[in-house]
């Protein structure tokens, strides 16, 4: 059984209440802003722990912090009332048409969730009641948050398809390569070759399909590369580049510009491209504002 699928079978009562005590850091607060005793919220607590055979929070002299354990059950916790709140603001909206509820969508770091914003903005102005929820991350994480339910689309960057899922293709494509700094030998090179790889210090996507799909272009195991760190979402990675620990593997169109004057882009050569694609479970209905949010997706990048 997946971790989520315990935290599913927990009363979504006393999650709440281990969300309020996470968050306020403090057992009485969060006892006065539930509106029960301090006591009985800290039988909960124990209850919970006791059921889950780990401790969730330390107590110290401030208040209370979370274990390891807790905060990944704070993670779990969050997405899933979370769903549980979308799913209500479905089941109780009304028949008079508008779309109202919170579309969840996941989505990794790319330009082309401009598609995504101008079809929700066509949206929202015909339904001011609806709302939209975005998180954003790796694909790896995005998938499996779409695999639980927790998001309801997910925007995706190639290089592969995942299983399970239906697709709505964008008109946007990205180029692979290397973000080096501005005074690095590679800065003066128009494209990179995989010779050009071997040796030098790389910042590179902890994500098990983007390593399969750099040491198809190699031509030699992706483990002969000198990668010195991984990197989730890319903005932090630009930081270690901007310090001279490495040059980073990515694709092209997501430099932050406040970085545009120290730090170059070179695409590789023979090019690499990925395309940007939309995902959403297959043989699963998808909410009506989710549903809605595709076919204005799909109306946005139809010529």
């Amino acid at each position: 059984m997946s971790e989520f699928d315990i935290i599913c079978n927990m009363d979504i009562r006393i999650l709440r209440y281990f969300i309020a005590v996470a968050e306020e850091g403090n057992i009485t607060k969060a006892a006065a802003q539930l509106h029960v005793s301090q006591p009985a919220l800290s039988t909960q607590l124990a209850a919970l722990e006791e059921e889950l055979g780990q401790k969730l929070i330390e107590r110290n002299a401030r208040g209370v912090v979370l274990t390891e354990k807790g905060i990944a059950l704070k993670r779990r916790a969050d997405d899933l009332i979370d769903l549980v709140e979308r799913t209500e603001a479905e089941i109780k909206a009304d028949d008079s048409g508008e779309l109202s509820g919170t579309v969840s969508i996941g989505a990794g770091e790319t330009p082309a969730f401009r598609f995504i914003a101008r079809a929700a903005a066509q949206l929202s102005r015909d339904n001011p009641r609806l709302r939209f929820s975005i998180a954003s991350g790796n694909g790896e994480d995005v998938v499996s948050h779409l695999r639980e339910g927790v998001h309801d689309l997910a925007l995706l960057v190639g290089p592969g398809r995942y299983d399970g899922f239906d697709y709505l293709s964008l008109p946007y494509t990205h180029h692979w390569g290397i973000l080096v700094s501005a005074d690095s030998p590679l800065a003066a090179k128009k494209r990179i070759v995989p010779t050009d790889m071997k040796g030098i210090p790389l910042i590179s996507s902890r994500q098990g399909m983007v390593r399969e799909f750099i040491a198809g272009w190699l031509g030699f195991p992706y483990s002969r590369l000198n990668v010195v760190a991984t990197y989730n979402l890319f903005y932090n990675a630009a930081m270690f580049v901007e310090a001279g620990i490495g040059a980073a593997i990515c694709i092209d169109g997501v430099l932050p510009h406040e970085f545009a004057s120290r730090m170059t882009f070179r695409p590789f050569a023979p090019a690499l491209v990925s395309d940007v694609y939309l995902a959403w479970r297959r043989n699963v209905a998808l909410p009506p504002a989710a549903r809605a949010l595709v076919d204005a997706i799909r109306r946005e990048t139809t010529p």
